[in-house]
C-alpha cells in the first residue's frame, strides 16, 4: 500500500474513534486518552534513551512512565492530579539535575521529567476542557481549530511557500505557511463557536483565536525539535502513515492549556 492509501486507512480507524471518545466524554474519554498517552510515552521514552533499538524496549520503564497517564485518567477525578504528575516530574528533575551519579545515571531521571510533564500534565487539559461545562463543544472546537492550523499551513506552504521558518528544526516550514496556518486557525476558532452555538461572544472568544493558532504552530515546532535531537524521522511506526502517537498529539498538546485557561478565566 502507498503512503497515501496507509495513512487515509489509519484515519478512517481513528477519526471515528476520537470524535466517538469526544462525544461520549467520561470515563470513556479519559481512559482512552490515557490510553494514548502511555502508548506516546513508550515513544518519547523509546526516542531519548534507545532510539536505535525497537520501540517496543521502552516498555522497560513502564512502571515509571505509567506516573503520565494515570495524571490524565486521574484529572477526571480531581483536577488536583495534575499537581501529583508535577510533583513527581519535579523529584525527577531533582535527580536529573543533581550534580551526582549516586541515585544512578542522570539522563534517565530527566526523561522521565520531562515525559511526565510533556505527556501527563499537558494532556491532562483535554480531560479538564471535556470535563467543563459545555466541554464537548469547546473540545471539538479547540481539536478542529487545531486540525485547520495545520491544514491551512500545509496547504498555503506548498502553494506558495518560500522563506524557511525554522530550517535546522523542520526544513519545510515556512512563513508563508505558518501565517495561512494562523488565518485558518484564528477564523475556525471564531466561526466553530458560533457554530457550536456556546453563548460566549465573538468578542470575549477573540483571545483564545488569536492564541490557539499560534500555539498549535509552536506545538508542532517543539516535537520536530525533540525528533531531530532524537535522531528519529517518527515517533514510531504505531500509525501507519502517520508515524507515532506523539506526532499526532503534537499540536494539540500546547493548544489546550490554553483553551482551558481560556474558559476558566473568561467563561466559567
Amino acid at each position: 500500500m502507498s503512503n497515501l492509501q496507509l495513512r487515509l486507512l489509519t484515519a478512517a480507524v481513528g477519526l471515528p474513534v476520537v470524535v466517538g471518545l469526544g462525544w461520549l466524554g467520561g470515563w470513556a474519554f479519559a481512559l482512552g486518552l490515557a490510553a494514548v498517552v502511555l502508548l506516546a510515552s513508550i515513544e518519547f521514552v523509546h526516542g531519548w534513551l534507545l532510539p536505535s533499538r525497537p520501540v517496543i524496549e521502552g516498555m522497560r520503564h513502564l512502571s515509571t512512565i505509567a506516573i503520565a497517564p494515570v495524571t490524565v485518567a486521574g484529572a477526571h477525578i480531581d483536577e488536583r492530579f495534575i499537581f501529583v504528575g508535577l510533583g513527581f516530574a519535579a523529584v525527577f528533575a531533582a535527580l536529573g539535575y543533581a550534580p551526582t551519579n549516586a541515585f544512578g545515571p542522570r539522563k534517565p531521571f530527566r526523561i522521565f521529567a520531562w515525559c511526565t510533564v510533556y505527556l501527563g500534565v499537558l494532556p491532562s487539559t483535554l480531560v479538564l476542557v471535556r470535563d467543563a461545562e459545555g466541554g464537548r463543544e469547546w473540545f471539538f472546537i479547540g481539536l478542529l481549530a487545531t486540525f485547520a492550523t495545520d491544514t491551512g499551513a500545509y496547504a498555503v506552504g506548498r502553494a506558495i511557500g518560500r522563506h524557511r521558518m525554522a530550517p535546522k528544526v523542520s526544513p519545510k516550514k515556512t512563513w508563508e505557511g505558518a501565517a495561512g496556518g494562523y488565518a485558518a486557525g484564528f477564523g475556525a476558532v471564531l466561526g466553530l463557536n458560533v457554530l457550536f452555538d456556546t453563548g460566549v461572544r465573538a468578542a470575549t472568544a477573540l483571545p483564545l483565536a488569536a492564541a490557539l493558532p499560534a500555539a498549535a504552530v509552536l506545538g508542532d515546532l517543539f516535537e520536530s525539535w525533540m525528533k531531530r535531537r532524537m535522531g528519529v524521522k517518527d515517533a514510531s511506526g504505531l500509525l501507519p502513515g502517520h508515524g507515532g502517537f506523539m506526532d499526532r498529539l503534537d499540536s494539540v498538546l500546547f493548544v489546550f492549556p490554553l483553551v482551558y485557561l481560556f474558559l476558566r478565566v473568561w467563561v466559567l
